[in-house]
């Protein structure tokens, strides 16, 4: 009978311990985990960078963003290099993960760059056609406001002073908040 309970109470120990190695359910195993450097699964910008930027000149180039296991950076390249410098710096990393999370709208727009990739004619101008093609709903929203001459066609300088408009009215909206 003494045995009986000896052999009941170790198969019940190693069965117990099995189950508590195994970590909680969903996976996930204790420390470390699943998501970034943050609480909640928020990537670390600085630390994203400096496991990135291998070659420690202060900026990620495209080679170096390829490197990026989840492929998200190199994918999202041109869009996070907002200042067209073909490098992304800590800066433009950070700001590209802050819209992420909070889904914003990119801070920083180059409209040369947006000419570039919504102009399907080569003309220069963006016209409501090709601005509704390459699905660019603020555009589309504020197309009267923007082509301040009337020619039904967005240009460069058009583009830059409404963005340079909204980039002063930003400021105003946040302190609300």
């Amino acid at each position: 009978m003494k045995n009986n309970k000896l052999t009941l109470t170790i198969f019940t120990l190693l069965l117990t311990i099995g189950v508590y190695a195994q970590g909680p359910p969903g996976g996930g195993g204790g420390r470390g985990g699943k998501g970034g450097g943050q609480r909640g699964g928020q990537p670390d910008a600085s630390e994203i960078f400096s496991k990135l930027d291998t070659n420690n000149d202060e900026v990620i180039d495209k080679d170096e963003a390829s490197k990026d296991k989840r492929g998200k950076i190199s994918e999202d390249f041109d869009e996070i290099d907002s200042n067209d410098d073909s490098f992304i710096d800590l800066e433009e990393l950070k700001d590209s993960l802050e819209n992420r999370s909070s889904k914003r709208k990119p801070k920083k727009v180059s409209p040369e760059k947006l000419i570039k990739e919504v102009d399907d004619n080569g003309d220069g101008l963006l016209n409501e056609l090709e601005i509704a093609v390459k699905r660019k709903h603020e555009l589309s929203e504020n197309f009267a406001e923007i082509d301040t001459n009337g020619d039904s066609e967005l240009d460069l300088e058009e583009l830059e002073a409404y963005y340079a408009n909204a980039k002063e009215e930003e400021p105003k909206r946040r302190k609300r908040d």
